[in-house]
């Protein structure tokens, strides 16, 4: 599978689209504009979608842990929190 961006690098508070995942793995990654180095304090939260359409956050990605796979099928959204440039991709 190609890479995919989530959410395009930037500072502001943000969601992403849905994510349906249909075909798993999948991982959710952070990336910054300037490289592969992502600044202190960059915060996104991994929600999943129940079927009311609720979200409920299941995991964060940060400089320390800045990817996760997804391994469940599902609708996810990811929630940049306002700071830190980063972005969200997926592969």
């Amino acid at each position: 599978m190609a890479a995919a961006n989530v959410i395009t690098t930037g500072a502001t508070a943000v969601d992403s689209a849905d994510l349906v995942v249909t075909t798993t793995p999948l991982t959710v990654c952070l990336k910054d504009a300037a490289g592969p180095v992502i600044g202190n304090g960059a915060l996104v939260y991994i929600s999943l979608k129940d079927d009311t359409g609720q979200y409920f956050q299941i995991a964060q990605l940060t400089r320390s842990q800045p990817a996760i796979v997804l391994t469940g099928a599902g609708t996810y959204r990811c929630s940049r929190v306002a700071g830190t440039s980063c972005g969200v991709f997926s592969a």
